[in-house]
């Protein structure tokens, strides 16, 4: 009898290590839980495996995706999240693919999202973590009683000017913001953060808390009583004055560039005999759009993705055919155009815009290019396609470069949209959305060209901000974020037109490989110059597992 016990006994704890076993190794999503902050709002998965996922940020930030995959409780999953007032996310929904869960925010005000995975630690389970940064500029703060800081006139009269041309030295120089920020800063000093990231006060925390607040209030309405009788007082009408401009980042030296980086190509606005605008103080485009582009040329060579070309790096008349020319002889990806604009006197336009080739001088262009007018020159294998083509068929040559140039068009406005807003915050617009225009620079159907107005010469505030150089240095920053942002957003497109046009016109070639032990779909697509997304889609793969001795058919540049 002992030894039939003895095998039960082997029987049934085995039985039960294996339920328990398949019980603990079951991929659950447990809790989806967020909260905020000024600075964010963050959401937490609570996951008992190491999950995989995948993301994506859609309607120009407005919608964020994040899809979990091969989940169990894919059903039962949490479908609901608690948000507070000065949260980001507007709207909390789930979806189902198969056994993927996609989890989507409907987001207001939020910068791009940051997404990342803590793995187990003092007694924790895995967690997705997803951090979408507040942008003030863009987000309605939460409603909070109107308590300011205000200045006293002394101090208050330094700082006139700053009214967005009002003129009138400011009374209330601190905002609610300026205040709950004042608030919050004390807040952050008397307590602490956990690592889950919620804020604790201790008792006697509390109390400093609540004596420092009644103590800055106090403050408030003092101040904002001597507001008052300020205000009172009569103030002389004075103009606009113009201050100093602070300094951007520094861009920092790069000493390996990444292979194959996007060529930008920088063209600062006329030169030599061509000044272009002046301004009633004697300011010159030509020398505005020179250090506004040497500028943006540095920061855009700090970043090993890019390298930045000038048109011109000198005080030198180029002509207006030649600098696409010279753009098409870098091979560059895009082309910007730095001007600063002018109207007649009188006028109080202000404000940067960028322009686009319209459609109609595209169709000019193209037709000269069909006649022969430099078609051997284009880009991307356009010349090879057109040489094939337009004599056996002309028709097909006039849509495949009719294509190319709707495509370049696009996304010149594009990357124009990128650059208008990182400069709307910053400085004033002119207009909101790329113009339209039938302008020579901006003719090429095989480069995606943009001209940017910094601004009006003829505006006489804004000729003293395009003469100082770190007003000069802050376009060139803001431009430069435009075009991270461009690529940031359309990067995976990009490089997928670029290498299938490459396929199309013979200027690649596909490459069969067979897979071997330690290879991946990245590690292949930075051996053979291609992406993972093609190599899945050539060869329709479904994830991103492969088995030794598969073969896959590889685009790869030449």
């Amino acid at each position: 009898m002992s030894a039939v016990r003895r095998i039960f006994f082997i029987f049934f704890s085995v039985l039960l290590w294996v339920l328990l076993g398949t019980s603990a190794y079951a991929d659950n999503i447990m809790r989806v839980r967020a909260f905020s902050n000024s600075d964010k709002t963050r959401v937490v998965l609570d996951l008992d495996f190491e999950p995989k996922y995948s993301t994506a940020l859609n309607d120009n930030g407005a919608s964020f995706v994040v899809r979990v995959n091969d989940v169990d409780n894919y059903r039962s999953a949490p479908a609901s999240l608690e948000l507070e007032s000065r949260s980001v996310i507007k709207k909390f929904t789930k979806n189902l693919s198969g056994d993927d869960v996609r989890y989507i925010f409907d987001l207001q005000g939020s910068g791009t999202p940051n997404v990342f995975v803590l793995k187990p630690m003092d007694g924790r389970n895995y967690r997705l973590v997803l951090d979408f940064p507040h942008t003030a500029s863009e987000r309605t703060p939460a409603k909070e009683p109107e308590e300011v800081k205000v200045l006293d006139q002394q101090t208050a009269s330094k700082l006139k000017g700053t009214g967005q041309g009002a003129g009138i030295p400011p009374v209330k120089v601190i905002t609610i913001d300026d205040a709950d920020a004042a608030e919050n800063a004390l807040l952050s000093s008397l307590s602490t953060v956990g690592s889950d990231g919620i804020r604790t006060m201790t008792p006697a925390q509390v109390q400093a808390y609540q004596e420092r607040m009644a103590q800055l209030r106090n403050q408030q309405a003092a101040q904002q009583a001597l507001a008052q009788q300020n205000q009172q007082k009569p103030k002389a009408q004075t103009e606009e004055e113009v201050q100093d401009t602070p300094a951007p980042p520094s861009p920092l030296p790069v000493s390996l560039p990444e292979p194959n980086p996007y060529i930008i190509a920088i063209d600062a606005g006329h030169g030599g005999k061509d000044p272009g605008a002046i301004g009633k103080r004697g300011v010159r485009e030509k020398n505005v759009t020179l250090a506004i582009a040497t500028q943006l040329a540095k920061y855009v060579n700090s970043n090993p993705r890019f390298r930045g070309r000038l048109i011109r790096s000198t005080d030198v008349f180029v002509d207006l055919d030649k600098r696409s020319e010279i753009a098409r002889s870098y091979k560059a990806d895009i082309l910007i155009s730095i001007h600063a604009d002018s109207v007649a006197s009188g006028s109080s336009a202000r404000g940067a815009s960028i322009w686009v080739l319209s459609n109609n001088r595209a169709q000019r262009e193209n037709n000269k290019v069909l006649q022969g007018d430099g078609s051997s020159e284009l880009l991307s294998g356009v010349s090879e396609v057109l040489s094939s083509t337009d004599k056996q068929n002309p028709y097909l040559a006039a849509t495949i470069l009719s294509m190319s140039s709707d495509n370049t068009r696009s996304e010149g406005y594009n990357m124009g949209q990128e650059i208008l807003d990182k400069l709307g915050k910053f400085t004033k617009l002119h207009k909101k959305q790329p113009i339209h225009a039938s302008l020579a620079v901006l003719k090429s159907p095989d480069i995606p060209s943009l001209l940017i107005e910094t601004g009006f010469l003829s505006n006489r505030y804004e000729e003293i901000q395009l003469n100082q150089p770190n007003y000069q240095k802050q376009i060139a920053y803001c431009i430069y974020q435009g075009i991270v942002s461009y690529y940031e957003k359309y990067t995976v497109q990009r490089i997928k037109t670029r290498v299938e046009s490459a396929i199309r016109t013979g200027s690649a070639r596909t490459v069969t490989h067979t897979v071997q032990k330690g290879d991946s779909l990245s590690v292949l697509a930075q051996r053979y110059n291609s992406t993972v997304s093609l190599i899945k889609a050539r060869n329709q793969l479904k994830n991103d597992n492969i088995r030794i001795g598969q073969k896959l058919e590889i685009p790869q540049m030449r």
